[in-house]
């Protein structure tokens, strides 16, 4: 099946956004797109996490964090890695800095600024301080988390 038909099955079931095809990918070989899918797993970092049952809980037909936290802009704001296989700092990155906004900043005065997703490719890297993880070519999705802990991240758009 092409990505055109994968596509076209998608939008039949009428959700709130369209599946298309990325202009940013047209014309990229495999090898080319792969470079910017930047995660490495390994098991050896990852987090054998226990399941959790809540009695009684009922999950919300929808929910939409954007209007749970509207004071926390970060809460569905995209930022563009460019062509940097960078998945892995910006997606930590990104997710840091809406817990801090929601823990820190919701429903009170100025906006938290965004932390800066280029500090931690360029900064949070090598195995000691960062799991190996190595800017551009890749990184271990967990170990920005540490480093945010001790060393911490910039604020700024990138």
């Amino acid at each position: 099946m092409d990505l055109s038909s994968i596509a076209k099955e998608i939008n039949r079931s009428n959700l709130s956004w369209k599946a298309g095809e990325n202009s940013k990918f047209t014309g990229m070989s495999e090898e080319q797109a792969k470079k910017m899918m930047g995660t490495i797993v390994d098991p050896a970092f990852l987090l054998k996490l226990p399941i959790k049952t809540h009695p009684g809980f009922s999950a919300p037909d929808s929910f939409d964090a954007r209007q749970q936290w509207p004071n926390c802009k970060s809460i569905g704001t995209i930022r563009d890695q460019a062509n940097c296989g960078s998945c892995w700092a910006f997606g930590t990155t990104e997710a840091f800095n809406d817990r801090e906004c929601i823990k820190n900043y919701s429903g009170k005065g100025p906006q938290l600024p965004l932390f800066s997703a280029a500090d931690t490719t360029g900064c949070c890297s090598g195995f000691m301080s960062c799991g190996g993880s190595n800017g551009c070519n890749g990184g271990q999705i967990g170990a920005p988390w540490d480093w945010f802990h001790s060393t911490g991240v910039v604020s700024g758009a990138g």
